[in-house]
């Protein structure tokens, strides 16, 4: 079958969905398919950006191609008589992010056309899919709360997990991943000037801006931290970020409202690592559960500081729920052969 993944592009960014139309790609090849990537140009500033490349994503033709799977807005717009939805998200800034601080479209007659256009837009494209998967039960349950669909969860694997092991549970809390706002390794940083102990904290990843990396940075100088907290900016091979899971305490991973677990709480799982997160981290819960495969906290440095320190003080603690997490996985059956099996049948 020839398969055509489509997913919008951001030039110069790139996160989990990348990573995921990537692995895609290359698993529909190794598992017999032709596929190839199309990207989808976009941009949301300034607001009126959003409804161009809608117009453009609707007026695009794809010959040649026996089915098409849609990851990201606006994806599903593309004209195809064979596609599929496998949601990462949609334009949250419409949906769920709208009235908060993460909003990032104006509340202006501009930016109220834009979310208008945006949701009717959903409304009629969505259904031409033949099937409709979401990669979590967060994303699922926002299509139907939105916009009245119902979506089957379709768990998205790691591209490759064989180099992933577990060494140690040594004396650092690993936080690796795009250092932006809404990922908030800044409030990790804070934890660590109210930590009893003498954990320590890596954050390591590309920044999304010089501000992001900033806001990190100056909560670092701020509580004099630069001998705990330690900053690795840019990007990290696989071979280190792996060695870096291997020898960790425990990963900290903390964004706000997550569309899944993403990445990194399976990484950690996949290392038997225990994960520390917040309540209000979305679909990282599904992974992570208070207790049992890590530590879930409110969004206070204080909380966080406590989860920190329980690890590094109970190492049996944190290889215990550290195996959870990896049993955790496995039962959810996040593999490949389900996503292959269940996108080109």
């Amino acid at each position: 079958m020839r398969v055509a993944v489509l997913n919008n592009w951001a030039p110069f960014v790139a996160g989990g969905a990348e990573h995921l139309a990537d692995a895609l790609v290359r698993k529909l090849a190794e598992y017999g398919h032709e596929a190839m990537l199309v990207r989808l140009p976009f941009a949301w500033q300034p607001p009126a950006k959003v409804l161009d490349h809608m117009l453009a994503a609707r007026c695009l033709r794809l010959p040649n191609v026996d089915r098409a799977v849609c990851l990201k807005f606006p994806a599903w717009f593309v004209p195809h008589e064979n596609k599929v939805l496998w949601l990462v998200h949609q334009f949250r800034q419409a949906y769920d992010l709208w009235g908060t601080p993460y909003q990032d479209l104006p509340p202006t007659a501009e930016g109220l056309a834009v979310r208008a256009s945006v949701i009717r837009s959903d409304n009629a494209f969505l259904p031409e899919c033949r099937a409709l998967y979401a990669i979590s039960p967060v994303v699922a349950a926002r299509l139907k709360t939105f916009n009245g669909m119902n979506a089957a969860v379709l768990y998205h694997p790691l591209a490759e997990s064989a180099h992933l092991r577990c060494e140690e549970y040594g004396d650092y809390v690993f936080c690796p991943g795009r250092i932006t706002a809404g990922k908030r390794q800044h409030l990790i940083a804070e934890a660590m000037h109210y930590t009893r102990t003498a954990v320590r904290l890596i954050i390591a990843g590309a920044p999304e801006a010089p501000s992001d990396l900033e806001q990190v940075a100056g909560v670092i100088r701020r509580h004099n931290l630069e001998d705990r907290v330690r900053l690795m900016p840019g990007f990290l091979p696989e071979t280190e970020k792996a060695g870096l899971f291997a020898r960790a305490l425990a990963c900290a991973y903390a964004p706000y409202d997550e569309d899944s677990y993403g990445y990194i709480t399976l990484e950690a799982c996949h290392s038997r690592k225990p994960t520390v997160t917040l309540t209000d981290s979305g679909g990282v819960r599904i992974l992570v559960e208070d207790g049992v495969t890590g530590r879930v906290c409110p969004p206070d440095p204080h909380a966080l500081a406590e989860a920190l320190d329980l690890f590094y003080e109970d190492r049996a603690a944190a290889r215990r729920m550290g195996e959870a997490a990896y049993e955790r996985m496995l039962a959810l059956d996040i593999n490949w052969d389900h996503v292959i099996a269940a996108l080109t049948s």
